[in-house]
């Protein structure tokens, strides 16, 4: 009878996983809701950014162990859990040791941000091969990362400030874009804006950040 028991909960364990595993973080619904807190992290970030700082060390630890580790040859279930496993362990990192918090998130905005513009400019012009672009790009992130590091032990309210509110603006109009194609009503008017436009709102919606967040400083 104990044994029946056991294989049960083994069973729906097994039946949870697998339905979890095969959630969807994409549509939507999903890209709104990420789009909301991206915001949330531009306006609101010295106040919630060891919250915030949670969210984003789950986030990279998440998507990047795929990056750095061969996860195909496990299944779907495995992968998710490794996949969470991870997440969870860096974000508890960026939690309990805020400067490594802020390294992670300055790293992960430089490689993902700052890295195309490196390719489109630097990288041409030093003849950089296309082999070697991921290297430069994750250098590049690194040394952003420990300037900011290193600017959040001398004045970390300015570091979390400028890093929220270009983390959470980057990231907002990021999600925007991805949700146009599954948005239920037709935007795609919004696909024939050129490519410079983002990046300008990118940047208006960061100094939003800054600067509402530097007001809320001198209330």
């Amino acid at each position: 009878m104990e044994q029946t028991a056991t294989d049960t909960t083994i069973s729906i364990f097994e039946s949870l996983i697998k339905q979890f595993a095969q959630i969807k973080f994409e549509g939507a619904l999903m890209y709104a809701v990420l789009m909301i807190l991206a915001v949330i992290i531009c306006l609101e970030g010295y106040g919630i950014y060891k919250a915030a700082l949670l969210v984003i060390g789950f986030a990279v630890g998440y998507s990047h162990v795929g990056k750095y580790f061969d996860l195909t040859s496990f299944s779907d279930e495995k992968r998710l859990m490794i996949q969470c496993a991870t997440g969870l362990v860096v974000a508890v990192l960026a939690g309990v040791f805020v400067k490594i918090g802020i390294f992670i998130a300055a790293y992960h905005f430089a490689q993902t941000n700052l890295s195309g513009i490196m390719v489109e400019f630097l990288a041409k012009q030093l003849n950089i091969s296309e082999e070697k672009y991921n290297l430069y790009a994750g250098i590049l992130g690194i040394v952003v990362a420990v300037i900011i590091a290193y600017l959040s032990m001398r004045a970390e309210r300015l570091a979390v400030v400028v890093l929220t509110a270009l983390v959470g603006g980057f990231a907002a109009v990021d999600f925007f874009v991805q949700m146009i194609p599954v948005f239920p009503i037709d935007i795609s008017f919004f696909n024939k804006l050129p490519e410079a436009t983002w990046v300008v709102l990118k940047i208006l919606l960061s100094a939003a950040g800054v600067g509402v967040q530097g007001v809320k400083e001198h209330k």
